[in-house]
């Protein structure tokens, strides 16, 4: 294969992923997801309340990471956030928000799926963390809670 054809290859190659992310961005989820977002962000509470979510959920994480799922802090920092989802869950913008964002993650994520199912036939494409799970991946696989999957 020539060097003309290989970027011709590569250019129709980018332009069908181009194609895809434009069918993505015009998907009824992604309308849905632009919706509720924009009616989140008029409602001061609700996005005060998932601001400080996301804040918390951090620090939870690295807790986490630090401390392990036992410790008292990290406990506490769980408490906290349960606390937060339980407001949030009074809202129904917030509700709606999180559905729509939810349908848009898996719409996504389906997609990239079935790129890799596809791949994977052809080419050694190996497991990422995001396709793991929790467990994560070593450079045997994935470990944890996808291993062998």
């Amino acid at each position: 294969m020539s060097v003309v054809e290989k970027d011709t290859n590569r250019v129709l190659l980018l332009a069908k992923a181009d194609a895809i992310a434009a069918a993505i961005a015009g998907s009824e989820e992604a309308q849905s997801f632009w919706q509720a977002r924009a009616k989140m962000e008029r409602h001061v509470e609700a996005q005060k309340l998932f601001d400080e979510l996301k804040r918390k959920t951090n620090a939870l994480l690295t807790l986490k990471d630090r401390l392990g799922e036992e410790h008292e802090k990290y406990q506490r920092m769980k408490a906290e956030t349960d606390a937060l989802w339980d407001r949030l869950a009074d809202i129904p913008v917030a509700l709606q928000y999180k559905a729509a964002q939810d349908e848009l993650n898996g719409l996504l994520q389906e997609i990239t799926l079935i790129m890799l199912a596809r791949l994977r036939e052809q080419l050694p494409v190996e497991r990422g963390p995001r396709q793991c799970g929790s467990g994560g991946c070593s450079s045997g696989g994935c470990g944890g809670s996808c291993g062998g999957h």
